[in-house]
């Protein structure tokens, strides 16, 4: 079977990485695509490195870019792709661009979502998707289908995922003596109703006696955070057992406090 992958948002690359491994090992041909956002197609390379990954369609934080780069002119590229590739089943996590272009060829698509709040998002559902996935948080039936897990289980499951303590060397700190923090942009459809630099508001507030890692998804705005603060540059080096050592993890976004809290971390 040839099974079509779309990326469109970071924390993608470790839902499926697995996933991709275990369907190759089962004798599937894995197609991948990715939108320009950030640095996730660099980041796709150094995961994936033996797969040729087709990027297109820029994702800028802007209203407009979310709009008409990510969403409509991927659309039409995204259908394109589709069609002379012609894929036997789709897999996507909130790529509106993929579940249409499968939905309008009549080919086999699954959206995985944990975004229950988005409404708009059913209505494409509703028409193109084949069968949509989400976790014990919505009451609809039919084509919509409930795993009994957060997504990033699929990932931090002990099956795949084991601390390393070594990691903590690169960054000068220590178990359980440092703050990890992520701030994201509000540029996308996720968080443009909340409050941009939200960590930044009360930044000043942090003990200066204890060291602070963070993740910062607008690097434009580096300067503005304290200078004692240590930036993270992506691709961030298992990443993940940064936050298992961590005292605390703040996050701004709900995606990196779900891992922090499924690590056994004080995560807010």
């Amino acid at each position: 079977m040839k099974i079509h992958i779309d990326f469109v948002h970071l924390p993608n690359v470790n839902f499926f990485k697995n996933l991709i491994r275990i369907l190759e090992n089962n004798g599937h041909e894995i197609i991948l695509t990715a939108q320009k956002r950030g640095r996730l197609p660099q980041i796709l390379e150094k995961e994936l490195p033996n797969y040729n990954i087709k990027a297109f369609g820029k994702h800028r934080g802007t209203l407009f870019s979310i709009i008409f780069e990510s969403n409509f002119f991927r659309f039409f590229k995204m259908f394109l792709f589709v069609l002379k590739n012609r894929p036997d089943l789709g897999l996507n996590v909130g790529s509106f661009p993929q579940e249409i272009s499968m939905g309008l060829l009549r080919i086999p698509n699954i959206t995985i979502s944990d975004d229950p709040e988005r409404k708009y998002d059913f209505f494409f559902h509703n028409i193109f998707a084949t069968n949509v996935l989400f976790p014990p948080i919505i009451k609809k039936t039919g084509k919509y289908k409930t795993f009994n897990a957060l997504k990033e289980w699929a990932y931090l499951s002990p099956k795949y995922f084991e601390p390393n303590s070594k990691t903590l060397d690169y960054y000068n700190v220590k178990e359980k003596e440092y703050i990890f923090i992520r701030e994201v942009s509000t540029g996308s459809m996720n968080y443009l109703s909340q409050e941009s630099g939200l960590i930044l508001s009360f930044a000043n507030l942090f003990p200066k006696d204890i060291k602070v890692l963070f993740s910062l998804e607008d690097k434009s705005k580096v300067n503005l955070y304290p200078k004692s603060w240590t930036l993270l540059q992506e691709p961030i080096e298992d990443i993940h057992s940064l936050l298992y050592y961590s005292k605390i993890v703040i996050s701004s976004g709900d995606s990196m406090a779900r891992e922090g809290a499924m690590l056994g971390v004080s995560s807010v």
